[in-house]
């Protein structure tokens, strides 16, 4: 312990004895550490920028599941019940957020003469965690609904607005394709959800599902959104949902499930191939780089392995042996090293704050060098330190001390 001590003052006495000569040793590195952490900086930017993108037109861990149709015998293959979302409800409740059926399509609504088509959406209370959905008055699809069929009716604010005017909407009743419902809920005026812009919610109407099924004589032919706890847990929460399915209406004659999924954001995986892509490429050209300084470093370790050849000679007339002296320099461009890391990481963080802060003109950025990318980069700078190193501390272990004592 007490030689590693040493050897470390000895190492940063002879960085700080020598400032030019270790500047102009160490850039390359400075150089090439900062580049990697600017490249981090901005590929995480970029992802970060995309995905909140994304997540403006969709929750990005949100999916569909829907009963598969086979077009050669006309039917469809699976059959999803209420008893199956209330399984899998009851079987991954610390894994999802909400889970409801929904049937879509367009609808005709009538009030006092009035008629006006809209988007219609059957469906159940949890439909309302699914998309965030808020209310301006009244209430969204309850329970109670959904027990006693009640016909009860959530409309758009543009909807209500051209039926009722400036008069109020919440308890009048509509005729929606024939069968009376009475309005409970308006949703706000320009309203924006998680996933539909204003255009669309503000002419949609909800109803409970368990109506429409009534009056269609429609059952079981519904799709159900699950939105998982996080993105990260996505796929496992699709990998159960289908293993739940599977398990409780078996597989068909081929061996295929009876349902597909749809991510609402399934080009979340090509985000990622290109991200890593980019940091291979990009990270290859700044190890290039470091590949350059840290010839350099091996370059300046020989110079002052030359330097201090007569030190090496007494070191060993006195008692060192090879791995003393090898360990000494080994640690020495270590240390060389990982100072032109830490100076590296320095300024990349001092770029990075700039480039965010003129990104933040254009773009909504809310992006920050990671803590992984500063760790590896004084992890890999400390690599070089030792792989550029050990050819110098050799030369240096394998000196003869009386001719090293001779030297001039």
């Amino acid at each position: 312990m007490v030689k590693f001590l040493e050897y470390i003052r000895l190492a940063l006495s002879e960085i700080f004895h020598n400032k030019t000569r270790t500047f102009l040793t160490l850039i390359g590195i400075i150089i090439g550490i900062s580049a990697v952490i600017i490249i981090i900086f901005v590929i995480q930017g970029a992802e970060t920028y995309v995905m909140s993108e994304l997540e403006r037109i969709a929750p990005v861990d949100l999916m569909q599941v829907y009963n598969r149709y086979d077009s050669k015998t006309q039917r469809f293959l699976g059959q999803m019940t209420f008893e199956d979302i209330d399984y899998i409800e009851e079987k991954e409740k610390n894994n999802i957020k909400a889970i409801a059926p929904r049937y879509s399509g367009d609808g005709s609504l009538r009030y006092d003469g009035k008629e006006i088509d809209f988007n219609l959406i059957t469906t159940t209370p949890a439909f309302k965690e699914i998309y965030d959905l808020e209310i301006a008055e009244g209430r969204f699809i309850n329970k109670l609904d959904i027990e006693n069929f009640n016909q009860v009716i959530i409309l758009g604010h543009e909807t209500a607005e051209n039926i009722f005017g400036n008069d109020k909407a919440i308890g009048e009743k509509v005729v929606l394709d024939g069968t009376s419902f009475t309005v409970v809920g308006i949703l706000p005026k320009d309203y924006e959800s998680p996933i539909l812009p204003v255009s669309i919610n503000d002419n949609r109407g909800f109803i409970p599902i368990t109506v429409m099924e009534r009056i269609t004589g429609t059952k079981n032919r519904f799709s159900i959104l699950v939105r998982a706890n996080g993105r990260e847990k996505l796929p496992y929460v699709k990998n159960k949902v289908m293993e739940h399915l599977n398990t409780r209406h078996g597989l068909t004659v081929e061996g295929k499930s009876k349902f597909a999924t749809y991510n609402m954001v399934s080009g979340l995986e090509m985000v990622n191939i290109i991200k890593i892509v980019l940091l291979i490429l990009l990270g290859g050209v700044a190890s290039i780089t470091l590949l350059v300084a840290g010839i350099g470093v091996m370059n300046i370790m020989l110079v002052i392995i030359t330097e201090r050849t007569r030190e090496i000679g007494l070191r060993k007339a006195l008692g060192a042996n090879k791995k003393d002296i090898l360990s000494q320099f080994i640690i020495e461009s270590i240390i060389l090293c990982f100072v032109g890391g830490i100076l590296g990481i320095f300024l990349g963080h001092i770029a990075s704050d700039f480039i965010g802060q003129i990104a933040k003109n254009y773009i909504q950025l809310n992006a920050t060098v990671p803590l992984w990318a500063s760790l590896v980069s004084l992890i890999f700078t400390s690599f070089v330190g030792l792989f550029f190193g050990i050819y110098p501390a050799l030369k240096a272990a394998r000196l003869n001390p009386i001719e090293a004592l001779h030297y001039e």
